[in-house]
């Protein structure tokens, strides 16, 4: 599938107080469209009325709707982040006590972030959320628990304290294709099948997919 190329959002920054003023009101408006109408109804023409500016001073700083809902979704990013965090606070301590409820709770995390922001954003999300790097959050959501350069190396602590048999070389590239195939499946349908993100069956299969990996033959673990 061919990549979205990337967008950048406003035509041109606001640089005097009383644009910043209008642009941050044609933003505004455009969350309270989507909160209280829905998707459906949002419109430059709206967006502009609701912000009560007119449509001219609008196509000024925004090229159209999806400009607009882009900056709101990189707004949204720290938020997010803090959300996803604050869902996922046990997952420091779970990651001790058991790697398969871990591997199982990383899955429904990342499926209800990406679902959260598709409900959020829509089609600009499913088109863009590559190109943003929203993946990113999962991260900011460990680091508040644990100061990590990343998921992979996160989830290389993680193997290495359940999987001590095994040997650095193979915990590396374990963590890498565990972090990776999460990221990628989920991303992906996104793209191509978003509503297999709310699936018992999809997030089922890729927890068995993760957590039969990350065994590597040995048993179950006991709870």
């Amino acid at each position: 599938m061919n990549k979205s190329p990337p967008v950048s959002a406003a035509r041109r920054q606001p640089k005097q107080a009383r644009s910043r003023l209008l642009v941050a009101s044609i933003r505004e408006a455009c969350r309270r469209i989507l909160q209280e109408d829905g998707p459906e109804l949002l419109t430059a023409k709206h967006i502009a009325e609701v912000a009560g500016v007119p449509i001219g001073s609008f196509y000024q700083y925004y090229r159209n709707k999806e400009a607009v809902l882009l900056d709101v979704l990189l707004e949204s990013a720290p938020q997010e982040a803090d959300r996803v965090a604050d869902e996922s606070r046990y997952l420091s301590t779970l990651r001790w006590e058991s790697l398969e409820r871990t591997l199982n709770e990383l899955v429904c995390v990342t499926c209800q972030r990406h679902q959260r922001l598709l409900l959020q954003h829509g089609e600009v999300y499913r088109r863009y959320h590559r190109e943003i790097g929203f993946d990113a959050l999962l991260l900011d959501s460990v680091s508040r628990y644990i100061k990590v350069q990343s998921v992979q190396e996160w989830m290389r602590e993680t193997l290495a304290w359940h999987r001590p048999e095994r040997d650095a070389e193979a915990i590396e590239v374990s963590a890498f294709l565990i972090v990776g195939t999460l990221t990628e499946m989920t991303a992906h349908a996104v793209d191509n099948k978003p509503e297999w993100l709310a699936s018992p069956r999809f997030r089922t299969e890729l927890q068995h997919l993760l957590v039969a990996y990350a065994r590597d033959g040995s048993k179950p673990e006991e709870e």
